[in-house]
């Protein structure tokens, strides 16, 4: 078989490997609510979930993970998350929003950043399916040019 073939070669190529859930916030005067992960739509169970902030202008993330999916939802202003698979070097940009709704599903070896591109702090949930070890952490910094 020759591998060379155009039709071999696209069936060859690997893809990111990240999912995109659209989310739908329920409004009222209070203010709005979403759902962002539910145990049936998880491919590995939630071990531990962390919040952070990001101001205006600077960058989270520059890196990948061995074993860790992650499911990152941002809110509060407007960032740009940029993935890359580190075998392939492939890359796909996303820009998010409290207008924009997404969770964003991480599989290993997926790099990872996230830009405020806003003029207000953002904030970050995120689930990941391992405790983060401090003393052996599975974060191996790869910056996404």
């Amino acid at each position: 078989m020759d591998f060379r073939t155009p039709k071999m070669a696209n069936f060859m190529k690997k893809k990111i490997k990240y999912k995109i859930k659209k989310l739908k916030p329920h409004t009222e005067k209070r203010g709005w609510l979403v759902e962002l992960l539910k145990a049936y739509q998880l491919e590995k169970p939630v071990k531990q979930i962390h919040v952070a902030s990001i101001k205006p202008g600077w960058v989270r993330g520059n890196h990948y993970h061995s074993k860790m999916m992650e499911w990152t939802f941002v809110f509060g202003g407007r960032v740009e998350l940029i993935l890359q698979d580190v075998g392939t070097k492939e890359k796909v940009r996303f820009r998010l929003s409290s207008e924009n709704l997404r969770v964003i599903t991480i599989f290993p070896y997926v790099a990872h950043t996230v830009r405020n591109i806003g003029k207000e702090t953002v904030y970050l949930v995120s689930a990941q399916s391992e405790i983060y070890n401090h003393k052996k952490p599975d974060a191996v910094p790869w910056m996404i040019q």
